[in-house]
């Protein structure tokens, strides 16, 4: 549900959803059968094939969407991935994909801007953590590295302006033990 979901701009056949999730065709189609009789998802025909589409005209909708997104969505992926990378203090999501999260209606956003804060070991490392975002969220994904005091201080406009809109926390202790 949350491929369905999160990436409305996608849509994506059950047979193609089966493929990339690895699951079973009948398994994938008795539970879109029982999402779409729950009012959750809604299909399209097209051939022999079954498109899969979020509901947007059901009651539970806004709320469903929500909870994938703050569950399976991007700042979850993006923070598995910068986890890895040494020397960042904290790390934010901020753009529209920020704003889209916060509630703040528009299209949906065509990348996911980042803002690192600190001193990240490699460049290098970030270019691949990059990659590797726009390889799992089919998105590209631009990181923007600043310095602590340099955050702290938000002098320059932009991060003032950054720094007054939505912005989402990114947790960096993915797959730390507590």
């Amino acid at each position: 549900m949350a491929r369905v979901y999160l990436h409305a701009d996608r849509p994506v056949t059950i047979a193609g959803l089966a493929r990339e999730l690895r699951l079973n065709d009948g398994a994938l189609t008795r539970e879109a059968n029982r999402l779409e009789r729950a009012g959750l998802v809604r299909s399209d025909r097209v051939g022999r094939n079954r498109i899969l589409h979020p509901n947007e005209e059901s009651p539970y909708y806004r709320e469903l969407y929500g909870l994938l997104l703050k569950a399976y969505g991007p700042a979850v992926v993006i923070g598995e991935e910068l986890a890895r990378v040494d020397g960042i203090q904290h790390a934010f999501v901020h753009g529209s994909w920020a704003a889209r999260y916060a509630g703040e209606p528009g299209s949906d956003p065509a990348d996911i801007d980042v803002i690192v804060v600190g001193n990240p070991a490699s460049g290098l490392e970030l270019t691949r953590v990059s990659s590797d975002l726009f390889a799992r969220l089919g998105r590209e994904v631009n990181i923007m590295v600043v310095g602590e005091a340099e955050w702290d201080a938000a002098e320059g406009g932009f991060l003032r302006e950054v720094q007054s809109r939505p912005l989402i926390t990114i947790d960096l202790t993915c797959g730390e033990l507590a």
